[in-house]
């Protein structure tokens, strides 16, 4: 059996582009109210500059909501706590008084810090009208309303780029030290549905969650990360490579062009770092012309792999997708090729590979389905053995007596290697998230970041704890400032999680009874307990008996009332 140290000695990471950084740190953000609330109090300490860059933005969504807003009325006990906590966090009266006085959207916020004298630019992505997941140019107008610099970035269109590309980043940079990267846009998708904004509980519906018909939108699973220190660099380096190159292209004012800035001081870290990028051809023309970093990344990663691959993905995809959902239609992905071989080689060498996926995901249901029977094929003895499992995640209430239930959109993109190597980012697993569209990850080698990733994710979807201690948990990790008292049962409650799951053999027999115990819920119409359930493809959710449908997924219910998740 290979030693700790021995993996660590093995080739982990990508060449051609970015550094790996020995003197940075990375904390782990899971779903989107920690990480929202995170971006937010990092923008009201901005001092010089922030920059954004997103595949999609919703300026008047709110970032901060409910109690992290507003605890009580003033003088309560709840309010002074929340004030104590953000004096604590490092914000100045005047700003503690916006906190709590004004709705926190994106709009509002960037606005606010506009006024203070800091520097803010967001590259938004003009995206195409076949996409309708928000409109470019009124988020353009509404940022710029609050003076915001904006540039429309149309690097995605022409006719040598693949028919769907998407600059599809979701990165913050605030003053060269701190960097956001990852999953979560701050976005609420135009038709209403799929805002990014969710509790780690996921709720079947929440008040805090509604849109403009009053309905809660369906339950959203992500993932992000903050970078501290001179890895922050390399984000604010794409960043100012993307802004540069557009405005250059365009022939706009030079006195829009970003300089270079010192990278920030280096921190002590027991972390290896690396930024990690996908470019694809012909859409900027800063070198290297084509960056296919991420996938670099999981080939190595899964060639490394000697015990355990835990993946959660939007998608898992052999064949590249061009906006029909019919896997044969489309041409094979070279990258993908390669990863799911590597995942082959890994189950051959007595590995285990586990996902979690959307039982419901916007497009490409079949692709995922077609890629799951090869990754079968690959290694037909570990599925007989058990050693390959797919999850994926639902919510219930019950309502007069009945139970009902909605899949929650798992769009986290997430790997963990041996309890050694992790991944968050932007990418997908699909020929768009290695190959074709801009994308953007970071990659860390800390098994104790690692392991602690691993256990936050399964106590949330195995429902050990509840949404107070998973986000004093949260806190805790990213050692943000919270009450004493609540500081301390977090150690205990993390204490908790590594005795129960800390061998992920022994969390992932309690995820499989988990589902199935859940799956014997779902047809006896009983609540569930936390979210898991098994992923079932077409085929094996008809021979269940259960109505599938190729846009729904099973869970969906297919008449559901508008009642139910009406506020």
């Amino acid at each position: 059996m290979s030693t700790t140290n021995e993996m660590q000695q093995n080739n982990w990471w990508a060449e051609g582009d970015t550094p790996v950084r020995t003197n940075s740190r990375v904390t782990y953000l899971i779903d989107g109210r920690p990480t929202l609330l995170s971006i937010c109090r990092h923008f009201l300490m901005a001092r010089r500059y922030i920059y954004l860059a997103n595949w999609g933005i919703t300026p008047k969504m709110e970032l901060v909501r409910g109690k992290d807003q507003r605890a009580g009325p003033d003088g309560s006990p709840e309010q002074e706590a929340l004030v104590a906590e953000l004096r604590a966090e490092g914000l100045d009266e005047a700003k503690i008084v916006f906190w709590c006085s004004h709705n926190l959207t994106a709009q509002t916020v960037l606005g606010y810090m506009v006024q203070q004298g800091v520097e803010v630019k967001a590259l938004i992505w003009e995206c195409s009208n076949f996409f309708s997941h928000y409109n470019p140019k009124v988020a353009y107008q509404e940022l710029v309303d609050v003076g915001v610099t904006c540039i429309l970035d149309d690097s995605s269109r022409g006719i040598l780029h693949h028919p769907i590309e998407s600059l599809h980043q979701k990165i913050v940079v605030v003053d060269g030290t701190h960097a956001f990267v990852g999953g979560i846009d701050p976005l609420i998708e135009l038709n209403g549905d799929f805002d990014r904004w969710d509790f780690p509980i996921h709720h079947f519906s929440s008040p805090l969650r509604r849109n403009k018909q009053d309905r809660s939108p369906h339950p959203w699973h992500d993932a992000h990360a903050i970078i501290e220190g001179p890895a922050a660099g390399d984000v604010e380096l794409n960043f100012r490579q993307r802004w540069n190159d557009v405005v250059q292209r365009h022939h706009l004012d030079n006195k829009l062009l970003i300089p270079e800035h010192p990278l920030a001081s280096p921190l002590e870290s027991d972390s290896l770092i690396q930024i990690a990028r996908t470019i694809p051809e012909h859409t900027y023309s800063f070198k290297p012309i084509i960056i296919r970093g991420i996938s670099q990344l999981y080939a190595n990663a899964f060639s490394n792999a000697q015990h355990f691959i835990y993946l959660e993905n939007q998608y898992f995809w052999l064949h590249a997708y061009y906006g029909i959902d019919i896997p044969f239609l489309g041409t094979d992905s070279p990258e993908m090729e390669r990863n799911i071989r590597e995942l082959g080689a890994a189950l051959r060498r007595g590995a285990t590979v586990a996902f979690t996926l959307p039982d419901h995901p916007n497009v490409g249901r079949a692709y995922t389905d077609a890629a799951l029977a090869r990754l079968l094929n690959e290694a037909p003895e570990a599925f007989t053995q058990g050693r390959i499992q797919v999850f994926c995640l639902a919510a219930s209430t019950t309502v007069d007596g009945h139970e009902h239930y909605r899949p929650i959109y798992v769009h986290a993109k997430v790997a963990i290697i041996d309890d050694l190597w992790s991944t968050i980012g932007s990418a997908n697993l699909n020929n768009r998230g290695m190959r074709d569209d801009t994308e953007m990850n970071v990659a860390t080698l800390n098994a104790e970041l690692a392991r602690d990733l691993r256990l936050m994710l399964w106590a949330e979807h195995l429902g050990l704890l509840s949404e107070d201690d998973l986000f004093a948990i949260a806190r805790h990790l990213g050692h943000q400032h919270q009450k004493p008292e609540l500081d301390q049962r977090s150690i205990g409650l993390l204490q908790y999680l590594k005795e129960k799951l800390g061998d992920p053999f022994v969390g992932l027999r309690l995820m499989i009874e988990r589902a199935q115990d859940n799956m014997r819920r779902y047809k006896a119409n009983l609540p569930l307990i936390g979210h898991l359930l098994p992923y079932l493809t077409a085929h094996e959710a008809t021979q269940e008996g259960l109505h599938f449908r190729e846009d729904h997924g099973w869970i969906e219910e297919p008449e559901q009332s508008h009642e139910l998740t009406k506020y």
